[in-house]
């Protein structure tokens, strides 16, 4: 979470930066004065005249680059310094407050270094406030232990020196607070966990079978999953669209679609052995050159796991998948890393 937040402010600072530079530069642009013309006239009758005036001077054309530059420097260091007091509440799915959660706070108060970031907690009624500091922007977020963040629901920024837009919002007010969610974790179970693997997929439609197990590839008739996919890259169209398609096995057993993130309860009915992605051109706007996905599965041996894949139509490292396995025949798939029983994959790229 700190490098993803880390990433946030560094691009919080970047659009800062941006529009700082091109609200100089206008600054130092020349006043331009419109004449329009007088309805239903001819030529001549916006011809010059002496009842016209004459283009008002720039008045910071006139001075001295120095004093342009300073009173410049000003206004930055001005909108950096804005009086910063904030009001944030944090609550679980259900509403209810959360105490002693973490908050973390980014501010945008330095133009050529690294903001400053400061800590918190929230109280017994989830409450939390930050006065004292000054800056453009204020980022906040957070996190607990026993909960799932929330991406856009768990951290926000909010604009106090710079006006607010899609990623900044306005402040809150200590009457009307800001609400942070953050999903509580249900009854975990000790999971088999396969972190994240890339695979090479031939675009062919050659099959390629993985041991959900291990992460390793196996030879066919060993696997749990097998995937396929056909790529016709050569030809394109206008827009760098190609046909592809994905096929997903789960041999002798089946998949389901996970709609949820926070679905962690493999159903009882409504398997396939298989589910296939098309991705022909004419989908146009629909059309996409990588998808995310996850299933459940459930493995012939009747055990059930899920899965998240990312799959790539172009990439010669085509998908990356990382699973989950309940070895006991259960279908809970919520799983605490405390609880992790450690696979003997090779860590590596396959």
């Amino acid at each position: 979470m700190k490098r993803a937040w880390a990433a946030f402010t560094i691009s919080l600072l970047a659009v800062i930066g941006l529009l700082l530079a091109l609200w100089w530069g206008k600054l130092g642009q020349p006043t331009q004065t419109k004449i329009t013309a007088i309805p239903n006239s001819s030529p001549a009758a916006v011809s010059p005249s002496p009842s016209l005036s004459a283009p008002t001077a720039n008045p910071q054309l006139l001075e001295p680059q120095g004093e342009h530059r300073k009173k410049t420097v000003a206004k930055v260091l001005s909108i950096l310094a804005t009086p910063i007091s904030f009001y944030g509440r944090v609550v679980d799915q259900n509403g209810n407050p959360i105490p002693d959660a973490d908050v973390d706070y980014g501010v945008i108060d330095k133009f050529d270094a690294d903001g400053s970031n400061y800590h918190g907690k929230s109280d017994e009624s989830g409450n939390f406030v930050i006065t004292g500091v000054k800056g453009a922007v204020l980022t906040v977020g957070v996190r607990k232990v026993g909960y799932y963040n929330i991406h856009g629901k768990s951290d926000s920024a909010f604009a106090y020196g710079v006006g607010p837009d899609p990623t900044r919002k306005e402040p809150p007010t200590s009457d009307k607070p800001a609400i942070f969610v953050l999903q509580r974790m249900g009854s975990t179970e000790s999971l088999l966990h396969v972190s994240s693997h890339q695979y090479k997929v031939p675009k062919s439609g050659e099959p390629l079978e993985i041991d959900l197990t291990t992460g390793k590839t196996v030879p066919m008739g060993q696997g749990n999953i097998r995937v396929e996919r056909w790529v016709n890259d050569k030809i394109e169209d206008a827009n760098g669209r190609f046909d592809w398609r994905f096929r997903l096995t789960a041999p002798n057993g089946g998949l389901v679609e996970r709609q949820d993130r926070f679905a962690f309860q493999a159903p009882v009915e409504g398997y396939r052995e298989s589910i296939e992605i098309n991705m022909p051109t004419s989908l146009g706007e629909d059309w996409h050159y990588t998808l995310e996905k996850s299933y459940f599965i459930k493995m012939r041996n009747g055990q059930y796991a899920r899965a998240d894949l990312r799959i790539y139509s172009g990439h010669e490292n085509s998908l990356v998948m990382e699973s989950f396995i309940n070895p006991t025949g259960g279908r809970n798939l919520e799983y605490d890393a405390t609880k992790e029983l450690k696979s003997t994959a090779n860590r590596t790229h396959l």
